[in-house]
C-alpha cells in the first residue's frame, strides 16, 4: 500500500563473541613423501574420473528435476492468477451492485484475461502429464462461464432486481466450486512436486554411493539447509510473538455504555496470532453517554488488523468532543482514504458507530454498510439498516445520523459478516433470517446472547472461517456498581 512502509522499527540484535586463536609452538611435521607407481597413479585418474563424472551426472539430473519444478511452480502461479482475476471480477460485480458506480466496470477485460490464463495453465500441465490437471482447469473454465452467465450478466443488467442477494448467493456457491477444483490442482502439483523431488534424491544418492566427495558436499549442503531452515522457523515464531504482542499492545480497554450490561465475542481466522481485521470498542466520553463501535476492515491477518487498529484510534479521536455518529464516520472516510491512498476497490472497512444517552434512553447511529445490527424488544427484533456506503469507495459519500428510542430491557446486537456469512460444508450461508431467529429466541443476558451466536456460527460452519466480532448491550434501569471497563482481546468476558 503506497505511502506506509509495513516494517517494523524494532530490529532483532545479535551480540558479537570475539575468539582467540592460538598457534602452536610445536615444528610444524616433514612433507609427506608421494610415492608415484602405476597402480596408485591410476586410482588417482579413477577417483578424479568419478570425481569428474560424478558432477557431471548429478548436474544432468539437477538440470532436469531443476526443470520439472520451475514448470510446476509456474503452474502454480499461473493457478494463483486465475484466482485472483475471479476475485477481482466478484469484486468489481459487488462493489457495483453496492454502490451503482460504473466505476467499478473498469475489469471487463477480465474474462479474457481469465480464459487466457486457464489455457496458458493447460500449455504448462501438458508436459507434467499430471492424471486429470487438464480437465480439473476445464472444469473451472466451465464454472467461471457459468458464474458469467448466471450472476454476473444478470446483475449488471438489473443491480437492483429482487433476485440481487440469491444471484450473489448462487454465485457464491459457484466460486467455491472453483476454489474446490483450485485446491484439488494444488495438491496435485504439490504431490507432483514431491515425486520429482523423491526421483531425484533416488538418482543423486545412487550417485554419489560412488563418489565419496559426491557424498561430503551433498552432507555439507544437507546440514547448511537443516541450520538456515532452524534459523528461518525460529525468525518465524519470533516475529509471530511480536506481531501478537503488538496487537495485544495497539488494542486498548473499553468502557460499556451507562446503564447497559455488555456481552461481546471475538474470534481471529488467522491461526498464526490472535489478530484480525474486526475491531469492537466502547467508550465513555461523560458519565451519562457512551459510544460504541464494531468494524470489520477487508481482508485478513497482519494488514486487516492494520487497518482495523487504525479504525479504532482514529475513530476516537473524531469522536472525540462530537455527537454525530454520521459528522464522525463522514471525516474518517476522509482520513482513510488520504492515509492509505488506496485505489483498490477491495481495501476498504465496514462499521457501526453508535452512541447512547443513558438520560434520554436513545440510541443515535450511522452505519456504513453494517449489515448485522438489531435491537430486540422482548421477542420483537428489529434491523438497523445501513445510513451510507462502506468506507473507503470514495471521497465525499453521505452518511445520515438515525434516532432509535430505547426501553429497559431492550437488547442492541451487532456482529461482523463472520456470523451471518459462516458457511455449512454444502456451501450454505447461516443467513440474516437465522441469526434474527437466534436473537429472538436467545436469553436476555448480553454475554449469553453472543456466546450462543458464537457457538450456532461455529456448529453451523465447522470452526471459525473470518474473523468475528459481536457486541450485545442491554439496557438497564440503574448503572452497575460493577467496573464498565473491557477488554476485547483475548477471550469474551461480560462487562
Amino acid at each position: 500500500m503506497r505511502g506506509f512502509d509495513s516494517r517494523h522499527p524494532l530490529q532483532a540484535r545479535s551480540g558479537r563473541r570475539s575468539q582467540v586463536v592460538r598457534q602452536s609452538s610445536a615444528k610444524a611435521p616433514p612433507p609427506v613423501r608421494f610415492w608415484a607407481s602405476p597402480p596408485i597413479i591410476a586410482l588417482v585418474a579413477a577417483f578424479l574420473a568419478t570425481a569428474l563424472a560424478g558432477p557431471l551426472i548429478g548436474v544432468g539430473q539437477l538440470d532436469a528435476a531443476s526443470g520439472a519444478q520451475i514448470r510446476l511452480t509456474n503452474a502454480r502461479s499461473d493457478l494463483d492468477e486465475l484466482l485472483r482475476i475471479q476475485l477481482d471480477e466478484e469484486t468489481a460485480l459487488r462493489g457495483y451492485v453496492s454502490t451503482k458506480n460504473p466505476l467499478f466496470l473498469d475489469t471487463q477485460d477480465l474474462p479474457t484475461a481469465f480464459d487466457e490464463r486457464a489455457r496458458a495453465l493447460e500449455d504448462r500441465l501438458r508436459p507434467a502429464a499430471i492424471p486429470g490437471a487438464n480437465g480439473t482447469v476445464e472444469e473451472m473454465r466451465r464454472y467461471h462461464a457459468q458464474w458469467e452467465r448466471e450472476v454476473k450478466r444478470p446483475l449488471l443488467a438489473d443491480p437492483s432486481s429482487p433476485n440481487a442477494a440469491q444471484e450473489q448467493a448462487e454465485g457464491k456457491f459457484i466460486t467455491d466450486q472453483m476454489s474446490r477444483d483450485a485446491r484439488t490442482l494444488r495438491d496435485q502439483l504439490t504431490n507432483e512436486s514431491r515425486r520429482v523431488e523423491q526421483t531425484l534424491r533416488r538418482r543423486i544418492n545412487a550417485t554419489v554411493a560412488i563418489s565419496a566427495g559426491i557424498i561430503t558436499v551433498f552432507a555439507i549442503a544437507a546440514l547448511w539447509y537443516a541450520i538456515g531452515r532452524a534459523t528461518a522457523m525460529a525468525r518465524l515464531v519470533q516475529g509471530q510473538i511480536l506481531v501478537d504482542a503488538l496487537q495485544r499492545t495497539l488494542r486498548v480497554n473499553g468502557q460499556r455504555p451507562p446503564r447497559t450490561q455488555m456481552g461481546y465475542a471475538y474470534a481471529s481466522a488467522t491461526r498464526e496470532a490472535l489478530i484480525g481485521g474486526d475491531v469492537l470498542d466502547a467508550w465513555r466520553p461523560n458519565p451519562e453517554r457512551g459510544w460504541f463501535l464494531i468494524a470489520d476492515a477487508s481482508g485478513k491477518g497482519v494488514e486487516a488488523a492494520r487497518h482495523a487498529a487504525f479504525a479504532q484510534y482514529a475513530i476516537r479521536a473524531l469522536a472525540a468532543g462530537a455527537d454525530d455518529p454520521a459528522d464522525v464516520v463522514t471525516r474518517f472516510n476522509t482520513l482513510f482514504i488520504d492515509t492509505f491512498e488506496s485505489d483498490d476497490p477491495t481495501v476498504f472497512v465496514v462499521l457501526f458507530l453508535g452512541v447512547f444517552d443513558a438520560r434520554t434512553q436513545t440510541l443515535r447511529y450511522a452505519s456504513a454498510g453494517h449489515g448485522t445490527a438489531y435491537v430486540r424488544r422482548g421477542t420483537l427484533t428489529e434491523r438497523l439498516p445501513p445510513t451510507g456506503p462502506i468506507v473507503g469507495l470514495g471521497p465525499g459519500e453521505d452518511y445520515a445520523t438515525e434516532t432509535v428510542p430505547l426501553a429497559v430491557g431492550d437488547i442492541v446486537l451487532l456482529a461482523t459478516d463472520g456470523l451471518g456469512e459462516a458457511r455449512s460444508t454444502e456451501g450454505e450461508m447461516l443467513g440474516e433470517e437465522r441469526v434474527a431467529a437466534l436473537l429472538r429466541d436467545a436469553p436476555s443476558d448480553p454475554q449469553a446472547l453472543c456466546d450462543l451466536l458464537v457457538a450456532a456460527a461455529d456448529a453451523y460452519s465447522g470452526g471459525v472461517q473470518d474473523d468475528l466480532a459481536i457486541i450485545a448491550l442491554r439496557v438497564v434501569q440503574e448503572e452497575e456498581s460493577a467496573s464498565a471497563e473491557f477488554s476485547p482481546i483475548g477471550e469474551s468476558a461480560s462487562a
